[in-house]
């Protein structure tokens, strides 16, 4: 998983004569990503990262075109590994259930479909490649993310402070790809849409809806 030293070590391709991304944004940036990674290797108690890695695909960085600039490919990957770093430690820092028994019954409320943590473990979307796709990245790191947030709703019903909320899920935004691979959008969507409607369940059974 992405450290700070590997943020220290990062180095990008320069461009002159064709579009990147503005250096000295793209250096500021990985400064308060830096920060939010030591702020989970070394704790300290009462404070919080200030960067979550929901965050990340709103990231937007000037550019340029005859000065020199970032790769644009290079950094967007890059943005992606952080997310996903940052997802893991949110995701880390929720208590793993003690057995997998729902504390709720699935079927008082919600008439949608309900999910189970654990297929999200084995879920696959289509691949993207010469269309707009969703970075692959940080929908793998979104749904690890979300994996352990619903292992916390079946473990507790809905928790005194949740890790994820439906209406995070409706909220959360993936940087789009369009000549890199990425995940179909419309699938991706969908998934989401049942993600939500499991929260929601647990939200309604518990009265917090």
């Amino acid at each position: 998983m992405l450290t700070t030293t590997a943020i220290d070590d990062v180095r990008f391709a320069v461009t002159k004569f064709r579009e990147g991304y503005e250096q000295a944004s793209v250096d500021a940036f990985l400064t308060e990503a830096r920060a939010a990674l030591a702020a989970w290797e070394q704790p300290v108690a009462g404070v919080s990262p200030a960067l979550r890695g929901d965050a990340i695909a709103d990231v937007r960085f000037p550019p340029t075109k005859f000065g020199n600039g970032y790769d644009q490919d290079q950094v967007d990957d890059f943005l992606d590994t952080i997310a996903v770093a940052l997802r893991a430690h949110e995701a880390a820092a929720v208590p793993a259930p003690a057995a997998p028994a729902g504390a709720l019954p699935l079927s008082k409320t919600t008439s949608g479909p309900v999910l189970r943590s654990s297929a999200l473990l084995d879920k696959r979307f289509t691949t993207t490649r010469f269309r707009e796709g969703y970075s692959q990245a940080g929908v793998d790191g979104f749904l690890e993310a979300a994996r352990t947030a619903l292992a916390e709703y079946e473990r507790d019903g809905v928790p005194a402070d949740p890790a994820l909320s439906s209406a995070d899920v409706v909220n959360v935004r993936f940087r789009p790809t369009k000549f890199r691979t990425g995940y179909a959008q419309d699938e991706v969507d969908t998934y989401l849409d049942e993600i939500v409607v499991t929260i929601r369940h647990y939200e309604q059974a518990s009265g917090r809806a």
